[in-house]
């Protein structure tokens, strides 16, 4: 196995991929454009540097990392590119290589000699998969994350009766709208109205974040231009999905998402709550999204993560993410350890608070 350092994505390496797609585990968000609109406005911002570790065999890519570095507090910091609004961030691989211990000594070498300098390594929210290993997951031993992440699997959907209640709830909701305004759903196509519901959305995840009080990503003005850069741009691997309800000239509910292959990725819902709040927005916009896939026959409705409760209504699977942590100096032993009885402690129900309040903070 030979190592290839690269500053960004180059046009032979991404050729090489999109040409055997098929032969690559990839997240959409190692979407290649995904990363370089990420870095071009939020990465650049809150971390030092990016690279591509690209692990080659015979002059063919098998794993594709890209790392990014920074500091917290006196730590220094390795990560994968993508952070806070990159899901799933396991690497891309080729699912048909089999990765030895040998593979996975070098893979962990080479990162640690890179970043000598560094403290910690951090794989953050790793997948595991059912039938493909992801070689991170073999670099040392998995920790059980924050994350889990909930779907939707359309071969063992069925309605019950908590989603046939949501169903009948909406029938009578939307018979109240229609006094209001003519109640449509939209999958948008044309670019100006993808940008009108992309501001709509923004508007109003601002206003629930203030009402929430939780950290409010759009303050931050790269956040914004993040997204509105993502509706301009065309992906290599995968199709931006902007959809609405509307009721007369009023969105009442948004979602900003995507597909990828046969899965379907719920990722930025919002809805009105000044208005519309009693009207079940959000759910009348799930059930058309719903619908949508499956007349596209998509196999997996992915609300990727985060433990809210209504999730956990609609969906039939759910899976655990994991952290895999690598060190690079004493203090960085030291720090993992810490982190490890934090990952403990938030077992416990009364610690779990201070757990996630710690993490968040870890992860800014």
């Amino acid at each position: 196995m030979q190592l290839k350092i690269y500053s960004s994505f180059s046009g032979e390496l991404i050729n090489e991929i999109v040409k055997n797609r098929d032969d690559y585990v990839i997240e959409p968000f190692l979407d290649p454009e995904w990363i370089n609109i990420w870095w071009k406005n939020i990465g650049i911002n809150e971390y030092d540097e990016i690279k591509y570790f690209v692990f080659t065999n015979n002059d063919k890519p098998k794993i594709i990392i890209p790392l990014v570095t920074r500091k917290f507090f006196n730590l220094k910091l390795v990560e994968i590119a993508g952070g806070k609004v990159s899901d799933y961030l396991s690497p891309i691989f080729n699912k048909k290589y089999y990765f030895s211990q040998c593979d996975l000594n070098f893979i962990s070498h080479e990162i640690l000699k890179y970043f000598d300098g560094s403290d910690l390594v951090i794989f953050r929210k790793q997948k595991k998969y059912s039938n493909y290993t992801n070689p991170l997951l073999s670099l040392d031993k998995p920790i059980l994350g924050l994350h889990k992440c909930y779907n939707i699997n359309f071969n063992t959907f069925s309605k019950d009766k908590k989603i046939k209640k949501i169903f009948n709830d909406n029938r009578r909701q939307i018979k109240k709208l229609a006094s209001i305004g003519e109640v449509k759903f939209i999958h948008s196509k044309e670019f100006d109205e993808k940008k009108n519901i992309l501001e709509t959305m923004i508007e109003q995840k601002e206003e629930r974040y203030k009402q929430t009080n939780v950290w409010n990503m759009f303050k931050l003005n790269y956040y914004k231009n993040f997204y509105s850069d993502l509706i301009k741009s065309d992906f290599y691997f995968l199709k931006l999905h902007i959809s609405a309800i509307k009721v007369g000239k009023n969105f009442i509910s948004t979602h900003f998402g995507f597909i990828d292959d046969k899965t379907f990725y719920y990722l930025m819902p919002s809805f009105d709550n000044k208005r519309f709040k009693s009207f079940s927005g959000g759910n009348i916009l799930l059930e058309n999204l719903i619908h949508y896939t499956q007349s596209k026959n998509i196999n997996v409705f992915d609300f990727t993560i985060g433990n809210e409760n209504y999730k956990k209504k609609w969906t039939n699977d759910k899976n655990d993410l994991f952290e895999i942590i690598l060190t690079n100096s004493f203090f960085g032993k030291l720090s993992k350890f810490i982190i490890l009885i934090i990952f403990f402690l938030k077992r416990i129900k009364y610690i779990d608070k201070l757990y996630k309040k710690f993490y968040k903070l870890l992860h800014r």
